[in-house]
């Protein structure tokens, strides 16, 4: 070795033992991070937070800015046309070159153990099927981006009456919420009459894919199911959710008032306590019901009934989830 890549070696070990003292801090980095697919870009990635969806491009090269640890695993990188800019992305989404002469490139052996049993296809133990209230979800929750959907919704162009499809996830309880993205390369590939029976239960597809594919990406492509066949299966399960006691309930108090807990007494009378126990709903600052998700078995039978469906799942989270005791079910349009 060479004595000024002696000296480079010595300066970067420095800096990186002196930085490891400070907890949870980031070591200030530069150089250039090659990518190696369409990676996740997170804004926090103990958070896994996501403002705008953003994912590398493929083969693209970005500036790296900071590394997260000495040993690291996450890198944070400059992606100009984001929103923040300045995001991270995991040591395995590319190679990190960095200008003290110092490459590292992804490895198995590198990777977290924990981490890989978290993106492995059909590892998972159960599903989440998470339906939203459209009108309330694009007239209170703050979204990032654009969704023609809700554009044409709150424009009184397109009247939404039915639960729709947010997503049909794979879970793995070890994991929690981190649980996907098992092919990074994944591509959404549907036919046209399946976008066409679709689009009524997930009305982005009326206007384009972009929903669809970012929700193949991170969910679908965990699962065994071609994409065709889990937006299909996914459809019929919210066509059956939608025409089940816990749509009706939301179709008849449309423009009202009502209490979380009334709302689980209604389902309760229909479904049983065992059932219900697996249903949660989430709202806009807590009063806009936007969302139910149902929690069903990873082996499930999409003709069978809402109730043993429901009974085939885990346990999830309190039935009112993030909402207050009263909420209000939004009329489509402004």
């Amino acid at each position: 070795m060479r004595p000024n890549s002696i000296l480079v070696t010595v300066i970067i070990g420095s800096i990186l033992s002196f930085s490891s003292f400070v907890a949870n801090a980031s070591i200030q980095s530069s150089g250039s991070f090659t990518s190696n697919g369409h990676c996740e870009a997170y804004q926090s990635f103990r958070k896994q937070t996501n403002p705008d969806n953003t994912q590398l491009v493929n083969k693209h090269q970005y500036a790296i800015k900071a590394i997260n640890k000495k040993d690291f695993d996450w890198v944070q990188i400059l992606i100009p046309n984001a929103s923040p800019a300045m995001r991270w992305v995991s040591k395995s989404c590319g190679t990190a070159q960095f200008n003290q002469e110092l490459t590292v490139k992804p490895s198995l052996s590198s990777l977290n153990t924990s981490s890989k049993s978290c993106n492995t296809r059909n590892d998972f133990d159960s599903y989440v099927l998470a339906l939203t209230w459209q009108p309330g979800f694009c007239e209170h929750f703050k979204y990032k981006g654009n969704k023609p959907e809700c554009t044409a919704i709150n424009d009184g162009k397109l009247n939404i009456t039915n639960l729709t499809l947010h997503g049909l996830w794979p879970n793995k309880t070890s994991c929690g919420t981190k649980y996907g993205y098992c092919d990074r390369y994944a591509q959404l590939d549907l036919s046209a009459s399946t976008i066409k029976e679709i689009a009524p239960w997930m009305p982005n597809f009326y206007y384009q894919k972009t929903f669809g594919e970012y929700q193949w990406k991170k969910h679908g492509a965990c699962q065994n199911l071609d994409a065709n066949n889990y937006f299909l299966t996914a459809t019929k399960l919210v066509e059956k959710v939608d025409a089940s006691a816990i749509g009706q309930f939301i179709k008849a108090n449309i423009g009202n008032n009502v209490s979380t807990s009334s709302f689980k007494k209604n389902l309760i009378s229909h479904f049983g306590t065992d059932a219900v126990d697996r249903i949660s709903l989430a709202c806009s600052q807590g009063k806009y019901l936007n969302e139910v998700r149902l929690n069903i078995g990873k082996s499930f039978n999409v003709n069978n009934s809402v109730q043993e469906l429901l009974e085939s799942g885990p346990k999830g989270r309190p039935f009112y989830g993030n909402c207050h005791k009263k909420i209000y079910i939004e009329a489509a349009g402004k």
